[in-house]
């Protein structure tokens, strides 16, 4: 069984850009998101985000993370209104909150911007592979061993999905009702699960620094790379788009743009 990946493979614009000028696209679409707190605005680079993972075929990674993502959106409706000061008409009034037009706004472009990092992440590493991001980062000039680092962890969370998929299967066989119960209930039934998933990555994780020893995995001596992708027009119009985009949103932001 092959091990579970969020990589998409297809033959897309964005699949075939260069690594580093994926990784200036999303730091433009991160800057774009952050700077601005008028939800209007921060709307733009999650639009651009979602479009550019559907685009690419990641659409159904994200559908994995939506209850995730909802909860991360309502919570923020709750915490951020907090951190602004009440201004004009009363949206929301209970006797234990109440809630401005200002504050709801504000609520929601911080909750608006965490969605849109979130998706922008996927969208990235949805056309680029493991192998493709330590590539990249080589070409930043970034130690190997940090780049393989970084490689491993983003494995991290398709290894959980897999495990939490395979035990969850050997546990419904021995007769667990997941679905039984509401909501509480049901979170309640997922604690069987968390032991058998963690000591399956302990495991893995275990079994994988075996076999990089048995490798001689940085014992020191310089590495060689048998894949070297150039730079090509389309990465150069990619990469100076990404700067464009950081540097002009917040050149709007110093000009008051977008700014609640």
């Amino acid at each position: 069984m092959s091990a579970p990946t969020l990589y998409v493979d297809r033959d897309t614009f964005l699949h075939g850009l260069d690594p580093r000028a994926k990784v200036v696209l999303v730091v433009g679409l991160f800057v774009a998101a952050y700077v601005f707190t008028d939800p209007l605005f921060v709307a733009v680079p999650f639009a651009v985000a979602l479009l550019a993972l559907t685009y690419a075929g990641g659409l159904r990674n994200l559908l994995r993370l939506w209850f995730v993502l909802v909860m991360l959106f309502l919570v923020g409706f709750v915490v951020w209104p907090a951190y602004a000061p009440p201004r004009g008409p009363v949206v929301l009034a209970t006797p234990v909150l109440t809630i401005t037009e200002h504050q709801f706004l504000f609520a929601l472009g911080r909750s608006t911007r965490i969605i849109a990092f979130i998706v922008a992440g996927f969208a990235f590493i949805t056309t680029t592979s493991n192998e493709e991001i330590v590539q990249g980062m080589r070409g930043f000039k970034l130690p190997f061993a940090f780049c393989f680092a970084v490689g491993t962890a983003l494995r991290l969370f398709p290894t959980f999905l897999g495990a939490t998929g395979t035990v969850k299967q050997a546990q419904e066989a021995r007769g667990l009702d997941l679905s039984e119960g509401g909501p509480i209930q049901r979170i309640r039934n997922y604690v069987p699960l968390l032991i058998p998933v963690l000591m399956t990555a302990i495991r893995q994780v275990n079994t994988q620094a075996m076999a990089l020893e048995a490798r001689g995995f940085d014992a020191g001596r310089g590495r060689t790379f048998y894949a070297q992708k150039s730079f090509g027009a389309a990465d150069w119009i990619a990469t100076i788009a990404g700067v464009v985009v950081a540097v002009g949103t917040i050149a709007a932001r110093l000009l008051g743009i977008g700014v609640l």
